[in-house]
């Protein structure tokens, strides 16, 4: 059973301005908060509102219970953010009618567009971008036996966040999911999470998560690319099971397993190729088996990993198709099954973040209160120019922030926005000082060595063949989050483009988390150059550029989580990799559109100690790249589309 938990504090505590945001208040709308009255139908008003007047935004929602008697869709692009002294909570009541028995009973729903009158509405599916729950609590009381608080079957940047789930005696937390769930905790339910293929195919990030006494399983998944990041499973018969005769890209590191009396980790199709499981660094106690396959084609001796000892740890799993020491001689591709594990006497605490927390929301300036407009026509550089001379933390409401030269950040420059679609940096097109390639400039250009934080806000440059959109030269403990970089203006078609999207170089480095740069005319969407401070990137989706999705020279001691790429002009590749080592890309999807071939996907070069946990070469509509990886250096090409470990000493 889970344990009773008090609410958490509340993310974000104060409420934030933002004109051109809906709030679920009176008199604006007829609003409750009393946990009795039904909020649903002013809930969908103040999501509607949204989508009429600008299609993507948000929703604030203050402190409060909010009882839903019915499923509340959310149209694309549109962020429900909880805020006030206690955390706002969404509530199920005692038996409400609809929710008794049955599929597809939810409470809130993420769609795609807002239907017209007289159609139906869509499930959130591959187009379905931005869009989000932060700050607010999800409670189902009993009687509701086929309840899901969310479905989430969404695309790129959209997040469930600082969330508890109370399930209870209902079906699940959620249901379907896609891009990111971070710092939620779900209690109770059949499944913490139940999930199958996400929307487009792309990775999953479980990160910061605990799931307390799920009856079934805490999470259920298959082909979800799932990576599990510092999470908690506790006091449910099994803590990850990928659905029967289903496979799965599952990576876990730094987690913990507690009171899992079947199996901590049950695997199905053990010799498809498809089916790659890494682990790193999980601690377990009473988790008598801590992984078992459940088809008879495993080998006796690998069908269940059983502990030995009450408390153990795991510090490496690895099964799947293994190629070690690529290129050496004796060096072939197998399936493959391995684990090292030891005793321990205690469980350690979890590791701590690698990226850092928002400052105290009491010190957040908003930029609106210093004379940024914000409406893409009036030019806001000054504002931000001053506003950065004079404060740490700059609180960013949605709307188009029209620049004209480089945003120079301090050492300790925070900015904070919501929501990247609906709160941008924009360099109109053809902007003097930005259209010379011969000497380019950026956007943003962070401190070198700089602890900066740069969260919830696109940077669009346009047709600009001199401009950079973010250089980024800050230190090993900034922080780049929900970023997102879009192809252009309206009605700005270039055959080509020559400026650069994300810079990271001059020994930058940080940790960047949940992006999208879908930049066409940039000629590629992520390069890092020139630096050997250590870089983390998680659920990074990079796409449509012009040459290689993401470039690599002259870097060391970089970490790539949930990297996405998608090529769709002729024979791009999706990396190149010169005079780089100790690299490592856990859960790499590479997916090729065009139907024209290529040869490669990875190009690499005078570069070593390079490993892969995880590797998706593959598509749909088009051709998959002919090989893997390609060195010229070894005379060594890597045909197998599917790896679980690829190594290149």
């Amino acid at each position: 059973m889970a344990a009773a938990q008090a609410p958490r504090p509340s993310y974000y505590p104060y409420r934030l301005a933002d004109a051109r945001a809906v709030y679920l208040e009176k008199p604006g709308l007829a609003v409750h908060g009393d946990g009795i009255s039904d909020d649903a139908p002013a809930l969908q008003s103040a999501i509607d509102r949204v989508e009429e007047t600008a299609k993507a935004g948000i929703v604030f929602v203050p402190e409060g219970k909010y009882r839903l008697g019915r499923t509340v869709n959310v149209w694309r692009g549109i962020r429900l953010i909880g805020f006030g002294s206690r955390r706002p909570v969404f509530v199920l009541g005692e038996r409400t009618p609809g929710f008794d028995s049955g599929d597809g009973k939810y409470m809130i729903h993420f769609c795609n567009f807002r239907p017209k009158p007289g159609q139906p509405i869509a499930d959130a599916r591959g187009e379905t971008f931005f869009s989000g729950i932060y700050n607010i609590d999800m409670e189902i009381h009993d009687g509701n036996p086929a309840a899901v608080a969310v479905r989430f079957h969404v695309a790129q940047l959209c997040s469930l966040s600082h969330m508890d789930f109370r399930i209870g005696s209902a079906k699940a937390g959620v249901e379907a999911i896609g891009s990111q769930i971070e710092d939620c905790r779900f209690f109770g339910g059949e499944y913490g999470i139940l999930s199958g293929p996400t929307s487009e195919g792309w990775q999953v990030l479980l990160l910061d998560c605990l799931f307390d006494g799920q009856r079934k399983t805490a999470v259920e998944t298959n082909k979800t690319g799932l990576t599990v990041i510092r999470d908690q499973f506790r006091n449910s018969p099994r803590a990850l099971a990928v659905t029967e005769h289903a496979n799965e890209k599952l990576f876990v590191k730094d987690s913990r397993f507690e009171g899992i009396p079947e199996a901590g980790i049950l695997v199905s199709n053990y010799a498809d190729p498809e089916t790659q499981v890494n682990i790193e660094n999980v601690e377990c106690s009473d988790v008598p088996v801590f992984l078992a396959f459940r088809d008879a084609a495993a080998p006796e001796k690998s069908r269940q990993f059983p502990a030995k000892a009450r408390i153990y740890a795991v510090r490496r799993f690895a099964h799947g198709l293994h190629y070690a020491n690529a290129g050496a001689k004796e060096a072939s591709p197998r399936i493959e099954t391995s684990i090292d594990w030891s005793p321990l006497d205690s469980l350690g605490p979890l590791p701590a973040k690698d990226f850092p927390e928002l400052p105290a929301r009491d010190s957040w300036v908003n930029i609106a209160t210093l004379g940024a407009k914000g409406d893409g026509s009036a030019d806001d550089t000054a504002v931000f120019k001053q506003a950065i001379a004079k404060h740490r933390t700059i609180y960013v409401p949605t709307g188009r922030y029209r620049l004209s030269d480089t945003l120079t950040l301090r050492p300790d420059t925070v900015l904070i926005g919501l929501s990247p679609m609906a709160t941008r940096f924009v360099v109109t097109s053809s902007t003097r000082g930005f259209m010379d390639p011969a000497h380019p400039r950026p956007v943003i250009e962070t401190a070198k060595g700089g602890d900066n934080i740069f969260t919830g806000i696109g940077v669009e440059p346009n047709y600009n063949k001199g401009a950079i959109a973010v250089k980024w030269t800050a230190g090993r403990n900034s922080y780049l989050d929900d970023f997102y970089m879009p192809y252009t203006e309206q009605n700005v078609t270039p055959a080509t483009g020559e400026y650069l999207g994300l810079w990271v170089t001059d020994d930058g480095g940080g940790t960047f988390k949940n992006m999208w740069n879908p930049n066409r005319l940039a000629p590629d969407g992520f390069r890092v150059t020139g630096t050997s401070t250590e870089g983390r990137v998680y659920l990074a989706s990079v796409e449509h550029h012009l040459g290689p999705e993401v470039t690599m020279k002259d870097a060391a001691n970089w970490t790539w989580y949930d990297l996405q790429t998608e090529t769709k002009i002729g024979e791009g590749i999706a990396y190149d990799v010169d005079a780089c080592k100790n690299i490592s890309f856990v859960n790499l999807f590479i997916y090729r559109m065009p139907t024209t071939p290529s040869p490669y996907a990875i190009r690499m070069r005078h570069s070593g100690n390079i490993v892969f946990r995880g590797v998706h070469n593959f598509h749909w509509r088009g051709k998959a790249f002919e090989a893997t990886l390609f060195d010229p250096d070894r005379n060594m090409t890597v045909r197998e589309h599917e790896l679980s470990f690829l190594e290149i000493r």
